[in-house]
């Protein structure tokens, strides 16, 4: 069989699957990429080279941001649920400027809040960032701040560094748990950062948070606008609320006593993400356990009141006692059917199995797709399965980085 250059098969894999059978009630998964594909035959490997998605020239589709070994390539998702051809936008951030993975964290976000996503380094020196352009193009990678970097002690196996807009005014700032503490630096609109500094002396390595242990994460969990911290420790899920009056965050209450390791969770077995699962607005949090999934549902609440519902498992799936695996079967949240909650997307053997998001309960699993399992080769220590809404129709697609070519499947 001759190949094109735009659709390349899957080699080794299951092309069949992969070419007939889509997410949810889209069209078929499908090859989109040209060279360079970004996949694994052509030298991108997932211990070296980061791609994610993002919206990097303000259209409202996802594009892949990759960081190879040249630089950073862009492919701008199409309407038609295709990308372009990805094109090197920036000669840094790769591995031929010296960025490791397990040195340099690499993020995308909208950190000057002009609604298109910028590209953020934390590198030896400290904080680069290169904006992005109305044209697709970007800024040359500047210095912005003297922190979070390697030369400043912040270790990739030590010290967790987030993007998030603490004080509800659209622009991402930084937020790095580090050895003694909380450390932010606020993006401004001008390009610049400021209000670089320590917030609260908690949740960092001397009080003995640990990122094999305890993952720390960000999000507005009081419907405020305002990101907030949710770290899974020892005795549970602790909160700290940011207070954009005061600049800083609240000691951390022990809001759910659930989720933590003394519980018995496990980074290397049980995921934990954050996410509006019922539609009221505000996250949830939600748990991929021995049992199956395990849903905190947030609350509106008075003063005294509890935050958070009673822990209960939502279904039993997508957990280790049914046979998922963190090494092998991604489980990510994404809005598939555009109601405006987010649903479980779990990358099992079989394919993309979907359960829907309600109202305080879980809908599923669905198996919506043969593609992108691991009965069809898809690994994840060589294939990354990301979602995003690639065409701009208010769905998350599954877009998948196989051994010879990029795959999409719309939702």
């Amino acid at each position: 069989m001759k190949r094109s250059p735009t659709a390349r098969l899957l080699t080794g894999l299951s092309a069949a699957a992969l070419a007939t059978t889509g997410i949810a009630l889209a069209g078929p998964a499908h090859a989109v990429s040209t060279q360079p594909f970004l996949s694994y035959v052509d030298g991108w490997r997932v211990d070296q080279h980061v791609r994610e998605l993002a919206d990097v020239n303000g259209d409202g589709r996802a594009d892949v941001v990759a960081f190879g070994d040249a630089g950073v390539f862009v492919a701008l998702g199409q309407a038609n649920g295709t990308f372009a051809a990805p094109v090197l936008k920036v000669s840094d951030f790769g591995t031929a400027q010296g960025w490791r993975i397990d040195r340099h964290p690499r993020r995308v976000a909208d950190v000057d809040g002009d609604g298109r996503a910028d590209i953020v380094g934390f590198g030896n020196a400290g904080v680069i960032v290169s904006y992005a352009q109305p044209d697709g193009s970007f800024t040359a990678p500047q210095l912005k701040v003297r922190e979070f970097g390697w030369n400043q002690g912040w270790r990739v196996d030590q010290h967790v560094r987030e993007l998030a807009d603490l004080s509800g005014n659209g622009t991402a700032d930084i937020v790095g748990f580090g050895y003694s503490g909380v450390t932010i630096s606020h993006g401004r609109a001008d390009r610049t950062f400021d209000g670089t500094g320590k917030r609260i002396d908690n949740y960092g390595w001397d009080r003995g948070w640990r990122v094999d242990k305890h993952p720390r994460m960000l999000a507005d969990m009081d419907g405020n606008g305002t990101a907030d911290i949710v770290g899974f420790g020892d005795a549970g899920t602790y909160v700290s609320y940011f207070s954009e009056l005061g600049d800083t965050f609240t000691q951390p209450a022990l809001e759910i006593r659930d989720f933590g390791y003394a519980q018995g969770w496990r980074v290397d077995r049980h995921p934990r993400e954050i996410g509006d699962i019922n539609g009221d607005g505000i996250p949830d949090v939600v748990g991929f356990g021995n049992a199956g999934v395990l849903a905190a549902y947030s609350r509106a609440f008075a003063p005294g009141e509890p935050k958070y519902l009673p822990v209960t498992v939502e279904l039993a799936d997508f957990g280790y006692a049914q046979g998922w695996r963190v090494d092998r079967h991604p489980r990510k949240l994404g809005d598939i059917n555009g109601d405006g909650i987010l649903d479980v997307v779990g990358f099992g053997n079989a394919g993309v199995l979907v359960a829907y998001g309600d109202d305080n309960f879980l809908v599923g699993p669905e198996l919506k797709s043969t593609s992108f399992g691991r009965a069809a080769g898809w690994d994840p220590a060589r294939f990354p399965r990301l979602l995003g809404d690639v065409n701009g129709d208010g769905r998350d697609d599954v877009v998948g980085f196989g051994y010879s070519a990029t795959y999409v499947g719309l939702s």
